[in-house]
């Protein structure tokens, strides 16, 4: 990671998002489609504000790309019902490492790596929540293809 200055410590908030689970990197597109489909039915999307997040539920360092459990998520202002596959997931509230990031598709994994890294340098301990991804644009709408995305780890 080049600048290690945008990492911090924060007290990220409890989060409802509406979910969509996909087993395996190969299908979070699917799962995306998925949601976003069941969004547009419902209104809920497109609105400015959306933030899309991926919370992910397995590491990579133990279970194969191909198994891992992704969720596809949609952060709320209120909550919903569980309808087909698309059903409430709550981030709990407290202390994470977040580091924001402008990035392309590719530099997602060095950037999970560094993190992880600088978290472990820096004495931080892991706590047993998932680690997620907050988007705050649509990469195929940036001149570059990159992703402005916050990167959160859950610590003790």
């Amino acid at each position: 990671m080049e600048n290690k200055a945008n990492i911090q410590i924060k007290e990220m908030p409890e989060m409802q998002i509406a979910s969509v689970l996909s087993i395996g990197v190969q299908n979070i597109g699917n799962a995306y489609n998925t949601l976003i489909s069941w969004a547009i039915s419902k209104n809920i999307f497109p609105r400015e504000n959306v933030k899309m997040i991926t919370v992910y539920h397995d590491s990579f360092k133990v279970t194969a790309p191909n198994k891992v459990r992704i969720h596809a998520g949609m952060l709320l202002e209120e909550a919903i019902k569980n309808e087909g596959e698309v059903f409430l997931e709550i981030l709990p509230k407290g202390k994470y490492i977040v580091s924001r990031q402008e990035i392309t598709l590719p530099e997602f994994e060095t950037a999970w790596n560094a993190l992880f890294l600088w978290m472990n340098e820096n004495g931080h301990q892991f706590r047993k929540e998932c680690p997620y991804k907050i988007y705050h644009n649509d990469y195929r709408e940036h001149p570059q293809k990159k992703c402005l995305v916050d990167f959160c780890i859950p610590i003790l």
